[in-house]
């Protein structure tokens, strides 16, 4: 007995879409992930300043966050990340001035995280109201 399905509802349809999905959760976990291990040293770094070696970890940090952001198409969040990424590099050579721009630009890129992962999860959720019984 041949399987008949509905045009909208043929299973390679089906595949893509949820391969394409899965592929948008995996990259957000992925930002999730760096932007845990971002927090963390930026939020040692505020309370007893940059140590030797910080900000090449926040550079490597803005590396993978901005090719996970490309790679997913987040231009905004890979913007951000190139934006701490200078600034960081400028912390290398400069003082509490330039390690302040890190720390508010690190930030900025942890908000924009944030918020794109809450839209998404926002826009994954149901459109139509549950109704009790």
């Amino acid at each position: 007995m041949e399987r008949s399905f509905p045009d909208d509802a043929l299973p390679l349809h089906h595949l893509i879409l949820r391969s394409f999905r899965q592929r948008e959760a995996l990259f957000l976990l992925v930002l999730a992930t760096y932007r845990v291990e971002l927090t963390g040293v930026l939020s040692r770094a505020a309370k007893t300043g940059f140590e030797f070696g910080d900000a090449n970890t926040v550079i490597e940090l803005a590396d993978q966050i901005a090719s996970a952001a490309r790679a997913a198409d987040l231009s905004t969040i890979r913007k951000d990340a190139q934006s701490l990424r200078v600034f960081a590099s400028a912390a290398q050579d400069g003082g509490e001035q330039e390690e302040g721009k890190v720390l508010l630009a690190g930030l900025r890129l942890i908000d924009r995280i944030l918020d794109e992962a809450k839209e998404r999860a926002k826009a994954a959720e149901p459109s139509t109201p549950l109704v009790l019984n």
